[in-house]
C-alpha cells in the first residue's frame, strides 16, 4: 500500500493556496511537512526539485516520506513545475492532481462528493 505526503510551507504560496482549495473540495488524506519549518523537510524537496519547489505530492510507502519509488528525471532544461515524474507531482495544475491520485490508488472525493478509490483507504467517509 502507499500513501500521499505532500511537502508544502506556511508562509504564501499561490500553488499551496490552489492546493488548499483543490482539497476542499476533494478531500483527501494526507501527510503535510512545512518546508518552513522543517529543515529535513526543506532539504528533501530542495535536492529533488532543485528549488523551494511546494507543493511537492509524494506517493510515499504507508510507513515512509520519501518516494516509494524514484521519481523520473526532470526532462532537460525545465523547472519542476506541473511535472508528473511517477511517483511526485509539484506545484501540480488542479487538473493534474485527481488522475496522479488515481492512478496511485490514494481515495478522494470529487467535487459531486463521490468517491474516488477504496473504501478502506478513505477512513474519513464510510458509505452505507
Amino acid at each position: 500500500m502507499s500513501r500521499l505526503v505532500v511537502y508544502l510551507r506556511s508562509s504564501f504560496c499561490p500553488d499551496v493556496s490552489r492546493w488548499r482549495r483543490w482539497v476542499a473540495d476533494h478531500p483527501v488524506e494526507y501527510t503535510e511537512f512545512d518546508i518552513d519549518h522543517d529543515a529535513e523537510a526543506y532539504d528533501k524537496v530542495l535536492a529533488w526539485t532543485g528549488h523551494e519547489s511546494v507543493p511537492t505530492l509524494v506517493i510515499a510507502p504507508d510507513d515512509g516520506v520519501d518516494p516509494i519509488e524514484e521519481p523520473a528525471p526532470l526532462p532537460g532544461g525545465r523547472g519542476p513545475r506541473a511535472v508528473d515524474r511517477g511517483t511526485m507531482l509539484t506545484e501540480p495544475n488542479p487538473g493534474q492532481i485527481a488522475p496522479f491520485l488515481e492512478r496511485h490508488g490514494i481515495a478522494f472525493e470529487n467535487a459531486d462528493g463521490d468517491a474516488v478509490g477504496s473504501a478502506e483507504s478513505r477512513p474519513w467517509r464510510r458509505r452505507g
